[in-house]
């Protein structure tokens, strides 16, 4: 869709350099599904409004700094939102900086995704936005919000918290309501799937984390057909994290859902196909020296397969797990492993606890204190700084609300269906009880490569070795023991688990790609010219 066919958040400021900012913080929110107007203040926002109703372009939501006057008020369709509670702190502080209260842009975010989900559902609009009920503890609607969330798309949370086995139930933008529907479902209910427009591809991605997208990026732009197939949302495990602050280019940082949704964005116009809810199964490889990539419907049996001259694996790496008891009983119940950044407000007023001592854990627990009343960081270790960059380490101690228990870990969780508290253990066996609402599992992770059953090689650590000690001094760079497989980003061996560099390996692979595409001309049937990216 073209940027002037998109429909229109107007923004009414009278402060020029306060409303250029508010206007990239909101394009940023919603770049692919709405376009931000800036006009200088209410009587010029009555013109413009009468403007594009004479060219019949959609106005969705005003945000104004005054409230609408009579004139404003002649146009019923058009929900007027207050920037009163929020423009000093867009202006005033850098989006995500850490501090005891929510951030105002996070209730502007709020306030703006529930107002946009009710015109959608007014307008019949076709934007891809949900309304959710469910009990806040229930793992199906956990899973449903987490998914949503890094998916990009808006939606509604409605918590029933006294009703804890009340079934999911998910009303969709045209009005639909599924009940208890899976992943998969979801996706293709939304529009977030499209349908394969081929069955052969010059190169099939497996995995859409950061590198992932970064290597189909540059293969189409290598003129290359290229599939995506991703057993979720996009972005992998960067794609929850609430904010990158060391990434190039963006001073100020960015969420980790923000690069995923772009990357996303810049995938599909190159014509890379994205195919997400695709849980990968096999990668096996064909008489006449093309690879056949088997996977399955998320949550279902079906099973379907593509064929691809060359395959690039980029799974990256699966959440370590706690053996304390009680944590798989409670698991998505009390107890989850990463951080659903749209559960934070759920938190207010609640004591929060979270494991972990890497810079996932750090971001997420100075996200959930703009919230809960009180988060606690449990470390195993006794140096935070070990593991966790500087300027995390130095947000932490100052953040009213947030604590650090070194040498601390979680001995039991308690509750029946819910969590209500932790046995915590300290480094001299010592043992204590508190009460908690949830508890985040951010402890790192080890190689997604189980799928793979044996076909590649790996290190002693479960990771894929590439170039000389995967194939031989033969290989190219990041080529696997299996010619024409490539890896790339964390699940690779010898990988540095860094988000730049795993966009950096989807680059360079795609040099590697070329080169075995000179070599292997017969086997790139659908190879098109350049994308020009």
């Amino acid at each position: 869709m073209a940027d002037a066919a998109l429909p229109v958040i107007v923004l009414s400021d009278s402060d020029p350099l306060r409303r250029h900012e508010t206007a990239e913080l909101v394009q940023g929110w919603y770049r692919t599904s709405f376009r931000v107007l800036q006009v200088g203040g209410q009587a010029e926002a009555v013109r413009a409004l009468r403007s594009l109703a004479d060219r019949k372009v959609p106005v969705a939501a005003v945000l104004a700094d005054e409230a609408p006057d009579q004139d404003a008020a002649q146009h019923p369709g058009v929900r007027w939102l207050s920037l009163a509670d929020h423009h000093n702190a867009v202006s005033d502080a850098p989006v995500g900086a850490a501090g005891g209260d929510a951030d105002p842009a996070e209730h502007l975010r709020g306030a703006l995704d529930d107002s946009l989900c009710t015109w959608n559902a007014d307008c019949h609009g076709d934007l891809p936005t949900a309304e959710v009920r469910g009990s806040r503890f229930s793992p199906a609607a956990y899973a449903v919000r987490d998914f949503l969330g890094r998916s990009g798309v808006i939606f509604r949370w409605l918590p029933e918290e006294d009703v804890r086995d009340a079934p999911v139930t998910v009303r969709l933008g045209d009005g639909t309501e599924i009940v208890d529907p899976s992943i998969s479902d979801l996706a293709e209910r939304l529009g977030l799937i499209r349908p394969a427009e081929q069955d052969h591809y010059d190169v099939a991605v497996i995995g859409g984390g950061p590198g992932g997208l970064s290597a189909a990026v540059y293969a189409a732009a290598e003129g290359m057909s290229v599939v995506v197939i991703e057993d979720d949302a996009p972005g992998g495990q960067a794609g929850s994290t609430s904010r990158i602050e060391n990434y190039l280019g963006f001073p100020v940082g960015l969420t980790g859902g923000d690069l995923a949704q772009r990357a996303l964005q810049q995938a599909r116009r190159a014509r890379v196909e994205w195919q997400p809810t695709r849980v990968a199964s096999r990668v096996v490889p064909t008489d006449t020296g093309e690879h056949t990539v088997e996977f399955v419907k998320a949550g279902t049996e079906e099973t379907a397969s593509v064929t691809a001259a060359a395959v690039v694996v980029a799974t990256g790496v699966d959440w370590n797990r706690l053996t304390a008891p009680g944590v798989e009983r409670l698991l998505n119940s009390g107890v989850y492993y990463g951080a659903c950044l749209s559960d934070a407000p759920s938190a207010a007023g609640e004591d929060v606890y979270m494991v972990g001592a890497g810079n996932s854990a750090g971001q997420a627990a100075l996200y959930f204190a703009r919230y809960a009343r009180t988060v606690t960081l449990l470390v195993r270790g006794t140096d935070l700084g070990a593991s966790m960059s500087s300027y995390l380490v130095q947000r932490i101690e100052r953040t009213p609300g947030l604590q650090v228990l070194l040498g601390t870990e979680v001995a039991e969780c308690h509750g029946a269906t819910t969590l209500t508290g932790l046995s915590l253990r300290d480094r001299d066996g010592a043992e204590r009880s508190v009460s908690a609402h949830c508890l985040y599992v951010l402890i790192g992770g080890h190689p997604s490569t189980d799928w793979l059953g044996g076909k590649l090689k790996l290190d002693d650590r479960g990771y894929v070795l590439t170039g000389s000690g995967g194939a031989g001094p033969a290989a190219l760079p990041m080529e696997t023991s299996v010619p024409g497989v490539f890896a790339v980003g964390d699940v690779r061996s010898g990988s540095v688990k860094r988000v730049g560099a795993a966009v950096g390996e989807g680059a360079a692979v795609a040099q590697s790609l070329v080169e075995y595409r000179r070599r292997h001309p017969e086997r790139f049937r659908d190879a098109r010219a350049s994308c020009g990216i």
